[in-house]
């Protein structure tokens, strides 16, 4: 008897054995087959993305490089004969006792207006780089409560007759408001989540799809959010209801973000301060010309053409190169600081559920269709 309880525990302890190796390896297989499904849809998928991000950070390496380039050749070109007339205007209205205190009058006013340059283009730009980072905690978050949305929609009007248009209203939320106010272009696969697709769509990227102001001015017959809470809640708002209040406070988030705060004239002024500072280069290298032919020398010669000139083209690529990449931050759409292809790869996930979920819907209602004809 002791023998056959041995053989017995001996032959349990193998199965259970045998079913965690099994298990585990049933699992496993999953598993794998989970991890490798995931990697062809990204595999898939992201040749696309890095296309257009190529394409995007190309333009603005254009926008950016070209006109400063262009600045920078024109700057050393333009040197050699804007220091002649200044030192030739310095020789006939100032007395030669005083040329030194004019040299140092100049270097002083190029320090104050370099530094007062500076204050304010870091301003600038650590205020437009914040925005544009509150503007990524906004989106992911309303993608979120969007997601979670339709959850909640799937299953609370699953199998009736507003299911169909509960999910109509979310895919013309994210097609004409959280991509239509947010990227510069709506792609075509847009389109398909709503059965239409309309051409000429693309605009300019210096503007927004819609403004931001525009967006939530809308009245609420017009917002597809409300036509869910209209469908949805009966009695006591429900957990639709908490949803929906989040993605709109995500949505204000994101709109807010989006508003430029920053005006153009301010820009404007930023260009015209760089401007006063790049001439006072020439300026000083003119003074210091007059000074050299005062004490018998020549204006200009093979320094002011190489070396100076080099300077002054350079300094005047890097400021250019700094006001376009503010204009850049400053851009709501359309460039390599935006958040174009981000958003488009969070929302894929989206875009492909409400399709399935539409095509599903349509079917419950040919079936409930057919059901009364077949009684």
């Amino acid at each position: 008897i002791a023998t056959s309880r041995n053989c017995d525990a001996k032959r349990c302890g193998v199965l259970k054995s045998l079913a965690t190796t099994r298990r585990g390896s049933s699992s496993t297989r999953l598993q794998s087959a989970a991890s490798s499904s995931i990697h062809s849809s990204t595999s898939n998928n992201s040749f696309p993305v890095r296309k257009e991000r190529t394409l995007s950070s190309i333009q603005t390496l254009l926008r950016v490089l070209l006109p400063a380039s262009l600045s920078g050749i024109l700057a050393f070109l333009a040197l050699p004969t804007l220091c002649g007339k200044i030192a030739t205007f310095v020789l006939r209205v100032t007395d030669p006792a005083r040329m030194g205190m004019l040299s140092e009058a100049v270097s002083s006013f190029i320090g104050l207006v370099g530094i007062l340059y500076s204050i304010l283009v870091g301003q600038v730009f650590g205020f437009l780089y914040s925005q544009q980072e509150a503007l990524y905690y906004a989106l992911f978050d309303e993608v979120t409560e969007a997601k979670s949305l339709l959850e909640q929609v799937a299953l609370v009007s699953q199998g009736r007759t507003m299911y169909s248009t509960c999910l109509e209203s979310i895919a013309r939320y994210v097609k004409d408001d959280l991509l239509g106010g947010t990227l510069t272009t709506l792609p075509s696969e847009n389109g398909s989540s709503n059965g239409s697709s309309k051409k000429g769509n693309k605009k300019d990227p210096s503007t927004p799809s819609l403004t931001p102001s525009l967006i939530l001015s809308a009245r609420p017959a017009d917002d597809p959010l409300e036509a869910i809470l209209y469908l949805t809640s009966v009695g006591i708002p429900g957990q639709v209801y908490d949803t929906v209040r989040s993605l709109r406070q995500a949505r204000a988030r994101r709109l807010g973000a989006l508003q430029r705060k920053v005006p153009v004239i301010h820009l404007l002024m930023l260009w015209i301060l760089g401007a006063i500072l790049l001439a006072g280069f020439p300026t000083l290298v003119g003074v210091g010309s007059a000074a050299v032919a005062m004490n018998g020398g020549t204006i200009g010669g093979p320094s002011v053409l190489t070396l100076q000139g080099g300077l002054f083209g350079l300094a005047t690529f890097a400021l250019v190169m700094t006001k376009m990449v503010l204009g850049e931050l400053w851009r709501t759409k359309g460039g390599a600081y935006n958040v174009d292809g981000v958003l488009k790869v969070m929302v894929r996930g989206l875009q492909k559920e409400l399709e399935e979920r539409m095509v599903e819907a349509k079917k419950i209602m040919k079936r409930k269709k057919k059901s009364p004809k077949e009684e």
